[in-house]
């Protein structure tokens, strides 16, 4: 059976620390294979010591390098996740909009039932987009602060307070969604199906794919936040 060289076994063990993301484990141990053989052949030659072995000396240990990497993609992660959801409140706010001024603009009269049903929910519907928005640009905020690259003990703490904030702006989004799907549904409900019906059903659409794809996101972003926290 072969054995396996110090260079091979140094980026088996670097792979393994990155393994939370495949793609930049796959990327930085190509880098790394690169730069440590070019190195290992400027290396002096010596009987005692394997010129692979000297070159990841001088590198590093894979543990730290594999830390660096960790922190910076956390910190990358995390703002790219405040936004998307920032990002995700605010069209799904505006597709609302947008179906209330088109309602106005068709005259599209509701019944009396929705009226009643609209007292209750609506309200619901404001304050979950309100507390949507505000909790999306605080949680932004934290999560983009430079001074997370610290990964410290402090850090830890604002990220985790940041994605906790994210991950409930975009439940409030879900809530607001919800809410405009009932009230959506009982209008078009209500009235015979023409092109007018069209616009408000298809932003629907879209505020739901927007909910969908923020929480799978978030889901993601904290499984991996996880993995690298536990490290």
């Amino acid at each position: 059976m072969p054995q396996s060289s110090p260079l091979a076994d140094y980026l088996h063990e670097l792979g393994r620390e990155l393994a939370f993301d495949p793609a930049l484990s796959r990327r930085v141990r190509q880098e790394v294979e690169d730069h440590l053989q070019e190195a290992a052949t400027a290396e002096p030659t010596e009987p005692t010591i394997n010129p692979e072995m000297r070159a990841i000396m001088r590198f590093g240990a894979p543990q730290k390098l594999a830390e660096q990497y960790r922190v910076v993609w956390l910190y990358r992660r995390m703002k790219r996740t405040g936004l998307f959801v920032l990002c995700a409140v605010l069209v799904a706010f505006g597709t609302m909009a947008g179906r209330v001024v088109w309602y106005g603009r068709t005259q599209w009269n509701i019944g009396p039932n929705l009226k009643s049903v609209g007292t209750i929910i609506i309200p619901i519907d404001r304050c979950a987009f309100l507390a949507a928005i505000i909790l999306g640009i605080v949680g932004s905020i934290i999560v983009s602060r430079p001074s997370l690259l610290s990964y410290g003990p402090a850090s830890s703490s604002r990220m985790r307070r940041g994605q906790q904030l994210i991950a409930v702006a975009a439940a409030a989004t879900a809530v607001a969604v919800t809410c405009e799907a009932i009230l959506t549904s009982w209008r078009l409900a209500e009235s015979h199906w023409t092109a007018n019906s069209l616009l408000p059903l298809g932003s629907l659409v879209i505020e739901i794919a927007i909910v969908v794809a923020s929480l799978v996101y978030i889901r993601n972003t904290v499984r991996r936040a996880s993995a690298i926290m536990s490290h």
